[in-house]
C-alpha cells in the first residue's frame, strides 16, 4: 500500500499513483481558514481525478504528462468560528484534448462577515445556495478561448444592527469572456500566461431579481528566472455598473482579493490590485517563496488617483505532491495592512 505513495523515480512521498492508478483514488485536501472576516476553522475536500485514455497511454509509457490537463471532481465542506459554514461539490472538465473546458457545481453556505461602509463594520450574514456552469472552448489550435456562463444564487442577508432585517434576493447571471492560456499546468504553472475578460450580465430574464453589468480584466504570469528562481505576477481590475439595488450590492459589490486582507474588507463600484511573487526550489519537490502585493477599491464618484493604496506582503512554501499531476500544496502567511492570515494552498494562489 505505501509503495503507491513512493515516487520510484526518487524515492520520495508522493501521491501520483494512488490518486491516477487506483479506481477509488482521491486526493484528501485538509482546508483552514484564518480570514478575520469569518473567525478561525477549518474542514475538508476530497478530489477525484480523471484522466483521458491519450494521457493515461502516455503516462504509462513513461512520458511527461504534467502539461496534459485532467479533469477533476470534487466534495468538500468546513466551518468556522463564527458560524460560518460552506458544503457542495464540482465537477472541472477537459474534454476533447483540451478543446472542451468546463467547470460547474452547486454550494450551499452561510456567512457571517463585517462588511464595512465607509470604514463602519456592519455584522452581516449571507445564507443562501449558489449553482454555477461555466464553458470555454480552444479556438483552432491556439491558446485563445471562448466561453460563456450561467450561474445563480438565492439568498437571504440579514444585518444585526438594523434589528436583524432580512432582505430575501435571487441573482441569475449570463457571462460571455474570451481568454489566453498558454500555462503549462493547470494545477501549479510554472510556466506562460493566463489573460483576459470577462462581461457579467445579472438580468431578471435570467432568474434573478435585480438588472447590473460586472466587469473582470485579469492577468497571470509565471516565468523561469533560471533553473531554480521562478518569478509570478498578476493584476486585476473588476467593476460594476450605476445605480446597483441595495440589496444586491450586498454581495455583488467588487471587494479587494489578496492575501492578506480579509474577504468584503475594501469594497467599491472599482477595485484593481497587482502581485508579484518570487519563488526558488530547494530541490526537484520543495520550493519556498515570498510574494508582496497592493490593491485599492473606489466608487464611481471617486478618482483612482486618489483613491487609499493597501498593501500585502508574505512568504510560503511548496511541496510537488503529485508530480504526474503538476500538482503543488503548501502554506501561505501573509499580513495585510491589518492582521496576518495563513492559507493552505491547493496548486497556485492565483485562479
Amino acid at each position: 500500500m505505501m509503495d503507491s505513495f513512493i515516487d520510484p523515480t526518487d524515492g520520495r512521498l508522493d501521491g501520483s499513483q494512488f490518486i491516477l492508478d487506483n479506481a477509488a483514488g482521491f486526493l484528501p485536501v485538509p482546508l483552514t481558514v484564518t480570514d478575520p472576516a469569518v473567525g478561525v476553522g477549518g474542514g475538508a475536500a476530497l478530489l477525484f481525478f480523471h484522466e483521458s485514455d491519450e494521457r493515461k497511454a502516455k503516462r504509462l509509457a513513461g512520458e511527461k504528462v504534467e502539461d496534459i490537463p485532467a479533469s477533476a471532481s470534487g466534495l468538500m465542506a468546513l466551518g468556522t468560528s463564527n458560524g460560518s459554514h460552506l458544503y457542495g461539490g464540482f465537477h472541472s472538465g477537459n474534454w476533447r484534448n483540451d478543446k472542451i473546458r468546463y467547470l460547474g457545481g452547486l454550494f450551499g453556505a452561510q456567512f457571517n462577515l463585517k462588511m464595512y461602509e465607509q470604514d463602519t463594520p456592519l455584522d452581516l450574514s449571507l445564507k443562501g445556495l449558489y449553482f454555477f456552469q461555466e464553458i470555454d472552448f480552444r479556438l483552432g489550435e491556439s491558446n485563445f478561448f471562448l466561453g460563456g456562463a450561467y450561474s445563480y444564487m438565492s439568498s437571504t442577508s440579514t444585518f444585526d444592527q438594523l434589528n436583524e432585517l432580512a432582505l430575501n434576493s435571487r441573482d441569475g447571471r449570463v457571462g460571455i469572456r474570451a481568454m489566453y492560456d498558454s500555462r503549462n499546468n493547470q494545477f501549479s504553472p510554472r510556466e506562460g500566461t493566463k489573460a483576459g475578460i470577462k462581461l457579467d450580465y445579472h438580468r431578471k430574464a435570467f432568474g434573478g431579481q435585480f438588472d447590473y453589468q460586472k466587469y473582470n480584466a485579469y492577468f497571470l504570469n509565471y516565468s523561469r528566472l533560471s533553473s531554480q528562481w521562478g518569478l509570478g505576477l498578476r493584476a486585476d481590475v473588476k467593476s460594476i455598473s450605476d445605480n446597483v439595488d441595495p440589496r444586491a450590492e450586498v454581495y455583488a459589490k467588487p471587494f479587494i482579493e489578496m492575501r492578506g486582507i480579509a474577504a468584503m474588507r475594501y469594497r467599491g463600484d472599482n477595485t484593481a490590485l497587482g502581485e508579484i511573487e518570487l519563488s526558488y526550489d530547494i530541490d526537484n519537490r520543495w520550493t519556498i517563496l515570498g510574494f508582496a502585493g497592493a490593491g485599492t477599491a473606489f466608487n464611481h464618484d471617486e478618482s483612482i488617483s486618489r483613491s487609499k493604496v493597501y498593501y500585502t506582503q508574505g512568504a510560503g512554501f511548496r511541496y510537488l505532491l503529485a508530480r504526474q499531476l503538476g500538482l503543488r500544496m503548501g502554506i501561505d502567511v501573509a499580513k495585510g495592512p491589518e492582521e496576518w492570515t495563513t492559507y493552505i494552498q491547493f496548486g497556485s494562489a492565483w485562479k
